[in-house]
């Protein structure tokens, strides 16, 4: 990841983390979205007993295909949200398999309204639901090289929807030293540079960055970064 797309990302985060409720949050994610390309998508959050309907987010896709999605009742068997089931990462609607008819269909009508591919993001969650960003758009290649900020953007987006929604959440408790490593990550200094400026090596700083980014609960320092700035945590 440049320098550059960090600084863009760190950047949203705090927007996000300004936005008073979930109304604003969704303006400035579609703005967020906008900066890389003309992109649709939707924003949801289902279980196994919800109504998926009354489960949606927020919906930027074409006016017309919302409309002829509603008529046939397509989120009842929309396949790109079927498999979040057995979906642990980001995939790419070419990767569905064992489509029965009515699904394929709803595929091929989606690219006659101008959503030729897209992909899913679904981020599990400890209650038992599923947070799901899907992206569509007309330009595949386009689609493609967004793909890993679009991933990012939508983890940020959840990080300040669960504040926003009330989602209850344990409070975050970092070590002194855990924060000092994190704030300089954000800061984008590497391990080795951050061992310099606090007199530890650079294994002992690896160390307390793991441990951070498992009490945040995040996979990667970067998302790990982006929660710690929106909770609070730290201040880059």
């Amino acid at each position: 990841m440049t320098a550059a797309v960090s600084h863009a990302l760190l950047t949203i985060a705090a927007d996000f983390g300004a936005a008073v409720d979930v109304d604003q949050l969704c303006v400035r994610f579609a703005a967020a979205v906008a900066s890389v390309g003309n992109f649709h998508f939707a924003l949801g959050r289902f279980g196994p007993n919800m109504q998926r309907a009354e489960e949606v987010i927020f919906v930027h896709y074409p006016e017309a295909w919302q409309r002829h999605y509603h008529a046939n009742d397509y989120i009842k068997i929309d396949p790109t949200i079927n498999a979040i089931a057995h979906q642990d990462i980001p995939y790419s609607w070419t990767e569905l398999g064992g489509l029965d008819g009515a699904q394929r269909r709803l595929l091929e009508e989606a690219r006659a309204f101008g959503v030729v591919a897209g992909f899913t993001v679904p981020i599990h969650m400890t209650d038992g639901t599923t947070f799901v960003a899907s992206f569509g758009a007309g330009d595949v290649d386009a689609l493609n090289r967004a793909r890993p900020f679009l991933s990012m953007i939508s983890a940020q987006f959840l990080e300040r929807y669960k504040a926003l929604a009330g989602t209850p959440k344990s409070p975050i408790r970092l070590t002194p030293r855990e924060r000092d490593c994190m704030t300089w990550t954000a800061r984008g200094k590497s391990a080795w540079e951050i061992g310099v400026l606090l007199g530890i090596s650079e294994n002992t700083v690896n160390f307390h960055v793991k441990n951070a980014c498992a009490k945040l609960g995040s996979n990667g320092r970067m998302l790990a970064v982006v929660s710690a700035i929106m909770l609070g945590v730290i201040s880059p």
